[in-house]
């Protein structure tokens, strides 16, 4: 912990005193701020000052904290105050039992920094996020460097916690969550182009802390193009028709045998299955999935003209969305699937007779080479992110 109590009741702060005043506090009596019990200065050469527990103490308040979140709780306070926000370091919100490990207010509003560092279940996550609000505290999630994993360029390897976690309106420009590396002062805005399943498409702006300032979290923007996300949702959807698979679990090889029921394969489905929607990326199950079973049980099903009811629709698809994780956030409420009934107007495959029904007005191609279906995709794709075809995606 980096705050502790002295014997007048007083918040001391560690890591911001000099060396002399450090000594002078080795003489006495320091507590913990949740359970008052005595805890003992660590104030060495090499790790930043702070408070622990006596061996065998039962409060649990700083337990366990590595150096990484030591430093990076002390560079948010720091980056703060600099900033000239109030600094409520590790602060104790007693109607929900919970520590922020840095709060401020901005203007009328409480915002509350958890530097996530360590390993969260997305429910704990969900459940310390409800607390905040519960208390009109907006919280902010910064995760640290072990969860800054890219596997390719502008891919990342994105837990259900940081899925969980990621700040979208009325709160942010865009959505986005954060990560931030105290070895090199770099604070990173991911802004989530898209996410499918484990992997997120991001277009990542990072500076030193100090060139950032907190208005930039919500507001920031990075430089970018439809046509930079399109081509890279275009290679997705072509890693997905011709990749070898391998049953890596039920739901891809139950997937398989139904296409196979159908006598299909993912080289030959419509250009349409496989396609960004809002939302979605809060739904477990993966949105092909979804989307082929709308476009071969329901909408070609269809004859064109036939109008259809956005109710019965989404009843019967709404088995496809029940397990989905619970965004700390409210974000807007559109449904990936009506998301996706708006694209495929923009396809030319259904029109909007109103808010809440839908003509069908082209059937859908089925490509009969792997070829036609590369071709059909980029031109789906290209309609949808406005990317040239003559762009090399490959």
């Amino acid at each position: 912990m980096l705050k502790a109590l002295n014997e007048q009741g007083q918040a001391v702060i560690a890591f911001s005193q000099p060396k002399e005043k450090l000594d002078a506090l080795r003489q006495e009596r320091l507590t913990c701020p949740a359970c008052e019990a005595p805890v003992l200065l660590k104030a060495g050469t090499i790790n930043i000052p702070h408070f622990a527990h006596e061996r065998d103490a039962s409060c649990d308040y700083g337990a366990g904290e590595s150096e990484t979140h030591l430093t990076g709780k002390m560079h948010l306070a720091t980056w703060l105050f600099r900033q000239q926000y109030p600094v409520y370091l590790e602060q104790y919100i007693k109607a929900i039992d919970q520590r922020a490990d840095v709060l401020t207010k901005v203007k009328d509003t409480y915002v509350a920094f958890e530097y996530q560092c360590s390993s969260i279940d997305a429910d704990e996550l969900l459940a310390r996020t409800e607390g905040y609000m519960s208390q009109g505290i907006i919280p902010i999630w910064i995760f640290g460097p072990n969860f800054r994993k890219p596997y390719q360029l502008s891919f990342y390897r994105v837990t259900p916690s940081m899925r969980t976690a990621i700040l979208s309106e009325p709160y942010a420009k865009t959505p986005r969550f954060f990560t931030y590396d105290p070895a090199d002062y770099s604070l990173h805005i991911h802004e989530t182009d898209f996410i499918h399943q484990h992997n997120a498409f991001t277009t990542t702006s990072h500076e030193p802390i100090s060139n950032w300032s907190l208005p930039h979290l919500f507001a920031h923007r990075a430089p970018q193009s439809n046509q930079t996300a399109g081509r890279q949702w275009l290679k997705q959807k072509q890693r997905f028709r011709s990749k070898q698979r391998q049953f890596h679990s039920d739901v891809e090889r139950d997937y398989m045998n139904y296409l196979y029921s159908q006598s299909l394969h993912p080289q030959f489905l419509p250009s349409s299955i496989y396609l960004p929607a809002a939302n979605y990326h809060v739904y477990q199950t993966p949105v092909y999935i979804w989307q082929t079973s709308f476009i071969i049980d329901c909408f070609n099903e269809l004859e064109v003209g036939e109008r259809f009811d956005w109710q019965d629709i989404v009843g019967m698809m709404d088995v496809f969305f029940h397990d989905r994780l619970t965004s700390a956030y409210p974000g807007q409420p559109i449904h990936p699937l009506y998301d996706y009934m708006n694209t495929l107007e923009t396809l030319g495959l259904l029109t909007k007779t109103s808010p809440k029904e839908f003509e069908k007005v082209s059937d859908v191609v089925f490509p009969k080479t792997l070829d036609e279906a590369l071709a059909l995709d980029e031109k789906a794709i290209e309609t949808m992110f406005h990317v040239p075809q003559t762009e090399n995606v490959k």
